[in-house]
């Protein structure tokens, strides 16, 4: 029989759903603080028992929400926009490692203390695989959903003396904020049509359901990106070559002649290469990241002289953006100018190897040009 659990961490307990075979539900919970983690996971894992994989939702007690307007880039380079520098959209210290998502539908952005979840995820990778890691909202969504509920207003856990108000429409995550306990009217009963699932334990079920999906609605700090991306690699390698081997198994104990069996064999791993492309998205994303830890843990040896430098300058501003004035001091770049947006400018720099700690050096301002609005950018980064 295979179980499956999900945890929702909140401000002081951990909520714990495990489904096993034809759909039965357990639940647990037991206190944790964030001195506690280990612990919390090891009085779990003995009130539990073995699964075959950990769905993990970080409540709202933990997470900075904020909804934010990006231009219409690929959703990869939006999330890399938050990342480059987390404290412009969230009121997080400097130099503090965030964990984000970004909601794709409401463009809601949420951050977490990247090494909070890193320790969450370590020590539930030493009961079972981690599967997914997500955002409590996220977790709750997929709980209604499960219960063919598309239209909620859910209230969730959001530390001491406040309730999250999670608004779900049309199936979509559409809005999440916080309320004072005291103002709220009705008591914070989120559940009614979900058999077996008490009030607490809805976002754990919801990461109890969860499987698999796109790195980019998960939240994950770059360090755990790669992680994920690895892992699905490998079991896209792993699945192919059995998907072969079975393949070949099957066909030589039917006597196929070799002719014919290669023919097949070239239709299966094509057929596999398809299934896999899924994942092409995310195996480029951990060879970017391979790169940018490798650039960061090697040695000043090889750094691009200034040419080299300008060169990849110029590849990487859009076409929109004019650059004004370039001032260089060592490897550190600063590169002021207008384009159509600023925004768009720091996110193509920030996606190129060759620079690093792109950031902006002050606010933007829009200016007329003729019939068409345009930004002042300011940026400052190192050259690798």
């Amino acid at each position: 029989m295979t179980r499956t659990i999900g945890i929702e961490v909140g401000a002081s307990r951990a909520w714990a759903v495990v489904r096993g075979g034809r759909g039965a539900v357990e639940t647990f919970e037991c206190p944790v603080t964030g001195e506690t983690i280990d612990a919390a996971v090891a009085e779990l894992q003995a009130l539990v028992g073995d699964v075959a994989s950990i769905g993990l939702a970080i409540g709202l007690a933990h997470l900075h929400v904020k909804h934010v307007t990006l231009p219409p880039v690929p959703h990869a380079a939006k999330r890399q926009m938050l990342m480059v520098e987390p404290e412009r959209w969230f009121a997080m210290a400097a130099g503090v490692p965030p964990a984000m998502a970004l909601d794709p539908q409401s463009g809601l952005a949420m951050a977490a203390d990247g090494a909070f979840v890193e320790r969450w995820v370590r020590a539930c990778a030493q009961w079972a695989p981690v599967q997914r890691v997500e955002t409590t909202p996220s977790a709750v969504v997929r709980a209604f959903a499960a219960a063919g509920q598309r239209a909620v207003v859910a209230m969730v856990d959001a530390g001491p003396g406040e309730l999250g108000v999670v608004q779900i429409a049309d199936g979509a995550l559409r809005s999440v904020r916080r309320l004072r306990a005291a103002d709220v009217d009705h008591p914070a009963v989120t559940v009614t049509d979900i058999p077996g699932v008490a009030t607490p334990f809805v976002a754990a079920y919801g990461a109890a359901l969860a499987s698999e999906h796109d790195l980019g609605d998960m939240l994950l700090t770059p360090m755990l990106e790669h992680r994920f991306a690895v892992a699905q690699r490998r079991r896209l390698g792993v699945w192919a070559v059995a998907a072969i081997a079975a393949v070949c198994t099957a066909m030589w104990s039917l006597g196929v002649t070799r002719e014919r069996m290669r023919d097949m064999l070239e239709r299966d791993v094509a057929d596999a290469r398809r299934a896999a492309a899924a994942g092409d998205q995310a195996i480029v994303r951990a060879r970017t990241i391979d790169r940018e830890l490798e650039a960061i843990a090697g040695t000043s040896s090889g750094r691009a002289g200034a040419l080299e430098s300008l060169a990849a300058l110029g590849v990487r501003l859009p076409r929109h953006a004019v650059a004004q004035r370039i001032r260089m001091t060592g490897n550190e770049w600063q590169v002021e100018g207008n384009a159509a947006t600023a925004s768009a400018v720091l996110a193509a720099l920030a996606a190129d190897p060759h620079f690093d700690r792109v950031r902006f050096l002050a606010p933007s301002n829009r200016f007329r040009d003729g019939t068409t609005n345009r930004e002042t950018f300011a940026i400052a980064f190192t050259v690798r």
